[in-house]
């Protein structure tokens, strides 16, 4: 338990405050059992009327309207189960799966796109088909966070250029943004399902001219061959 934790626990228990700690299953399994020693040895000061308790050999003052609250992602990649004994100690509350469309609807909407609905509903389903299609691999990610990312790239790439029409713009994010992730086996079958929910529409890839420049004159100083695809697996690593 890192001393910033502990440190929100002291101010939480001194204030009365309600504390939430997030992602708390991302907290090492070796040390989970004394998180479960120094939650459970407040709340039994809360249970006893106690106005204090023992935290780590320092005495904390105690208040009755402390509140100790986690979230966790049961069954996520790089997540540890909580134990059980640390499991009693919280009252378990479920979360309903978010509705990804809406999501994608309101944050297109935000970044300035007038065609909002249609083109959320295409996002969401390239996505519901690439995880379906698409090999399993642990660094694809087709969830809220790499949906947000996106749709912010969208957005950055309309204010750019609010001419080209929307459609474009968030084919271009969508192909842009994930191809450098996606390995070489996988890639027709992605560009095939964009070229099915964008039947007809082509653009390129957004380059910055001065990037590119810097890339071959640097890559030519270090006597590298400046290549077409390795300034463009540069400019992606960027």
């Amino acid at each position: 338990l890192s001393p910033v934790c502990l440190g929100s626990l002291r101010r939480a228990a001194k204030t009365g405050a309600w504390g939430c700690f997030d992602e708390f299953n991302r907290i090492p399994i070796e040390v989970l059992s004394v998180v479960a020693t120094q939650v459970g040895s407040f709340l039994n000061a809360l249970r006893a009327g106690q106005s204090d308790f023992d935290l780590l050999g320092t005495t904390i003052q105690l208040k009755v309207t402390v509140g100790v609250f986690i979230t966790m992602n049961p069954g996520y990649a790089g997540r540890t189960e909580l134990p059980e004994n640390l499991k009693a100690l919280f009252r378990s509350c479920a979360m309903v799966v978010p509705d990804m469309e809406l999501i994608c609807e309101n944050m297109l909407m935000s970044e300035g796109f007038l065609k909002a609905r249609p083109l959320a509903h295409k996002f969401i389903i390239l996505y519901s088909l690439s995880k379906e299609l698409l090999s399993q691999q642990k660094h694809y990610d087709w969830g809220l966070r790499a949906t947000k990312a996106v749709l912010r790239v969208a957005g950055a790439l309309k204010r750019a250029e609010p001419s080209v029409d929307e459609a474009l713009i968030l084919m271009r994010a969508l192909r842009d943004f994930n191809i450098p992730k996606i390995v070489s086996e996988d890639q027709p079958i992605f560009l095939r399902l964009i070229g099915d929910l964008f039947p007809g529409m082509e653009i390129d890839r957004k380059v910055v001219p001065a990037l590119q420049t810097a890339l071959r004159t640097i890559a030519t100083e270090h006597g590298l061959q400046p290549e077409d695809q390795f300034c463009r697996k540069v400019t992606e690593l960027r």
